[in-house]
């Protein structure tokens, strides 16, 4: 189970990683997402989620999958930019008159949190036995990367799951060197020694236990 104060940290860390964004964007993978961080996979889950216009009243489901087709046109290119030439969440703001609130965006963050700890539990069969830092960092990753699939015979793993040298370590409860295989792609460098940080945190938690 997660605590109440572990979810709210896991909460807060997330919004300011991700910040709020009331309008549709592209992420740096040239996914339509929305709030803080919310990955909307295609138009009719956006059609879902109230929408208003900036001028008022509230957005009508065909407007609201125009709106997303319309950022959505745009991701091949974001997806194949050089990472300095890639656009951030801000140049998207008028590229459709749309928003939600902080509230819509604060329950799907919470719906996302809510699937990544079920997620969490299929990858890791202990992780509710790991320590908090642990699961901070894990839940930062899976809300970034998603949980992606195992390798196949033809196929990569993807996602969370292709952390294989992380993985590895994290079922032997090898903190240290989980911290060394954390380390993400199109992320800021400050979030990824955020996340290192946590899990050698756990080394030196791990050392203070009893034998």
């Amino acid at each position: 189970m997660i605590s109440m104060t572990l979810r709210e940290q896991i909460r807060n860390d997330l919004d300011t990683w991700e910040g709020y964004y009331a309008w549709l964007y592209l992420d740096s993978v040239g996914l339509v997402t929305i709030g803080y961080g919310s990955m909307l996979p295609n138009a009719d889950v956006a059609a879902g989620i109230a929408f208003v216009h900036t001028k008022g009243g509230a957005a009508t489901p065909a407007e609201i999958k125009a709106a997303y087709h319309t950022v959505q046109s745009g991701g091949a290119a974001q997806k194949a930019a050089a990472p300095k030439q890639k656009f951030g969440a801000k140049h998207y703001e008028k590229v459709t008159d749309l928003r939600i609130t902080q509230a819509t965006a604060s329950r799907l963050r919470d719906t996302h949190v809510d699937a990544d700890y079920q997620q969490l539990q299929n990858i890791y069969p202990l992780f509710d036995s790991f320590p908090d830092a642990a699961k901070i960092a894990l839940f930062d990753m899976i809300y970034n990367l998603g949980p992606g699939h195992g390798k196949t015979r033809h196929h990569r793993a993807t996602g969370l799951r292709a952390y294989a040298g992380m993985n590895a370590a994290i079922a032997r409860s090898d903190w240290a060197t989980a911290a060394q295989h954390c380390h993400r792609g199109g992320i800021p460098l400050k979030r990824n020694a955020a996340t290192e940080a946590l899990f050698k945190s756990c080394v030196v938690a791990n050392a203070r236990l009893p034998r």
